[in-house]
């Protein structure tokens, strides 16, 4: 069982938050679930930079290095199914069996997306016509985007968040994900996860708060 550290993750630290104070509240029972204070508009930024700094090494990684860490990951998610389950269910206030479903759709994403990237990349080149007498090709190449801004919704705290994460990370960007105020708990446990994993520094940073963090971001 893995130890809330309510606070936020940059470049590869836990770190306390500078704005004001929020909560997460379990709506069956108005329990405590998460507590602490939000990412101050200094600390997205610090997030940013720490993933622009992170993005040139992590891009010119190779595939097979970031799919061992995104596998890993996977893995680690596994072993920890029931707590994530759970805390998807105290945040959300579905039943445990339909969080734990969730959760098995997280691990299934690395799969899924390791297969599309396979399918949707690669450098693709095309005769075209002769101009002058010379040969000419059209060539195709994809290339990662940089620093993805992801925030998570309510509904799937888990899934849909890491829908856009693990496919981020596979192609070579690094990301700032500012999950919802209202699930906090869900992304502090995961990104713990992505930690365990081995996920450099600065690759994967997580910012939590309400409106005024998302709109620094």
């Amino acid at each position: 069982m893995m130890t809330m550290k309510q606070e936020h993750f940059i470049n590869g630290q836990w770190v306390v938050g500078t704005g004001k104070a929020f909560q997460s509240i379990d709506p069956a029972d108005a329990s405590l679930v998460w507590e602490a204070k939000a990412a101050g508009p200094e600390q997205v930024d610090a997030a940013l930079k720490a993933a622009r700094k992170a993005f040139p090494a992590w891009a010119n990684s190779s595939l097979e290095y970031r799919l061992d860490i995104i596998k890993r990951f996977a893995e680690k998610v596994k072993e920890n199914t029931d707590q994530l389950a759970t805390l998807i269910s105290r945040e959300t206030g579905k039943p445990f069996w339909e969080t734990k479903t969730e959760v098995a759709t997280t691990i299934g994403k690395v799969g899924i997306s390791e297969k599309s990237y396979h399918e949707r990349t690669g450098t693709k080149a095309t005769a075209m016509p002769a101009i002058g007498g010379s040969n000419v090709s059209a060539h195709l190449r994809h290339r990662p985007h940089g620093v993805v801004a992801v925030f998570g919704p309510y509904n799937f705290p888990a899934h849909l968040p890491n829908g856009h994460i693990v496919p981020a990370l596979i192609a070579g960007n690094t990301i700032v994900l500012k999950p919802s105020e209202q699930t906090p708990a869900v992304s502090d446990l995961i990104i713990q996860l992505w930690q365990e994993a081995g996920l450099p520094e600065g690759v994967l940073n997580l910012v939590q708060g309400e409106k005024e963090t998302s709109i620094a971001l």
